[in-house]
């Protein structure tokens, strides 16, 4: 048995930019006018967990961190709806190529699919629907746990080791995102990680973080999965694309 984590923003779907959007009218609504387009284009968004960019795009903005944290929940909840809102007049967001073919199969030979990203819980589920993703998750580890990536990796593993009433061993995992973040927490905890190409950083620096695999796209359906049933970690399949 493999248990697959996926990525949201770049891996599974592109929401093109929303969550930019989003966060930062919701920062607009919550603490009044402020030029925070020019407070949060500096920002990295990609591969970073939900709880760090707000941080980052406060301090940018000239907000304390007591400000912010006594209207930390007005902010999510604002996030939310301006998500919800931005979503709906994008209009159609579909998966990115290969996503669906790999789920269904996943599916098909009991690999339990599980998230690994840095966006909150409800905004990672509300991205997720946009695109009829949804339903294919039941679990993984969020931004709204915690700012760690490696931290939630294990915290995933764990979750679904308790669904699954089984241990999860490490040599079991598989991660499979578009961000050096992605590579570097699956590092940390053992894991085997997959790079894809369909996010924002670029091929040569995504092999350059030296993960397990690394392919422009999802496409080739029946290669990934073969790639991810191995029982072994396989160094010759560094760099691939």
């Amino acid at each position: 048995m493999r248990l697959v984590l996926f990525d949201v923003d770049g891996t599974l779907v592109n929401v093109q930019g929303a969550g930019r959007w989003s966060l930062t009218r919701a920062f607009e609504v919550t603490f009044g006018t402020l030029d925070l387009d020019r407070a949060a284009a500096g920002v990295r968004f990609d591969g970073r967990t939900d709880p760090v960019i707000i941080a980052e795009i406060a301090a940018c903005a000239g907000i304390s961190r007591e400000d912010l944290s006594v209207r930390k929940l007005d902010l999510e909840e604002c996030y939310l709806t301006q998500l919800e809102r931005r979503l709906r007049e994008i209009g159609k967001i579909g998966p990115l190529p290969g996503v669906v073919p790999i789920l269904d199969s996943l599916g098909r030979r009991g690999m339990p699919a599980g998230l690994l990203t840095g966006n909150t819980r409800s905004g990672a589920m509300m991205k997720l629907r946009a695109a009829a993703l949804d339903e294919y998750f039941s679990d993984g580890a969020f931004g709204s746990d915690g700012e760690d990536r490696a931290a939630l990796g294990r915290l995933a593993r764990e979750r679904f080791a308790r669904r699954l009433g089984r241990g999860i061993g490490r040599e079991e995992v598989v991660v499979v995102g578009d961000a050096p973040e992605d590579v570097r927490a699956a590092r940390a905890n053992g894991y085997r990680s997959l790079a894809v190409g369909t996010g924002w950083t670029s091929l040569a620096a995504l092999r350059a973080e030296a993960p397990d695999l690394v392919l422009t796209d999802l496409a080739d359906t029946e290669s990934v999965l073969a790639w991810i049933a191995r029982a072994s970690k396989d160094p010759a399949g560094q760099g691939i694309s």
